[in-house]
């Protein structure tokens, strides 16, 4: 039975075979879950919480991207710069609605969560599965190389 404070529930569907990237990927559906949740208090509560969670998820994010764009370089995957672009895109796009949030502007904080929900797994599902699956391509060649040498 689903949780009804859980907006996204983690699972082997969404794991890319990368343990640190397929943990740091739990933690921002985590994070999403906390942002809905939040959204489910009373406005004075949801609110103080939101933008609290909300920080902590651009830090996350930030740092999230991170890892995998060092992990892009160093495998020389070929797709990383459009990948950067998505990443900054959504940075952008985040910081945009925490700050329409604190100046009060139009913001509504479920189209928030639903915005970061929606990204998040189709970010995973198509980017993030393309780059996992690069890395894996690579992987297969150094152990036949390493088979074949033997």
């Amino acid at each position: 039975m689903k949780d009804t404070r859980t907006l996204v529930e983690w699972n082997d569907r969404f794991k890319l075979g990368i343990p640190l990237i397929d943990s740091q990927h739990a933690n921002l559906i985590q994070l999403t879950n906390n942002l809905y949740w939040s959204c489910l208090q009373n406005t004075e509560l949801a609110n103080r919480y939101f933008i609290e969670t909300a920080r902590e998820a651009v830090n996350y994010v930030k740092h999230h991207f991170s890892t995998e764009e060092k992990l892009m370089l160093i495998s020389k995957f070929r797709g990383y710069n459009t990948h950067k672009k998505e990443h900054e895109a959504f940075i952008k796009e985040v910081l945009s609605m925490t700050q329409d949030f604190t100046n009060k502007k139009n913001f509504v904080p479920n189209r928030f969560v639903r915005f970061l929900q929606e990204w998040v797994l189709s970010h995973i599902a198509v980017c993030d599965k393309e780059m996992a699956d690069y890395f894996n391509l690579i992987l297969e060649r150094r152990r036949a190389k390493l088979a074949h040498a033997e």
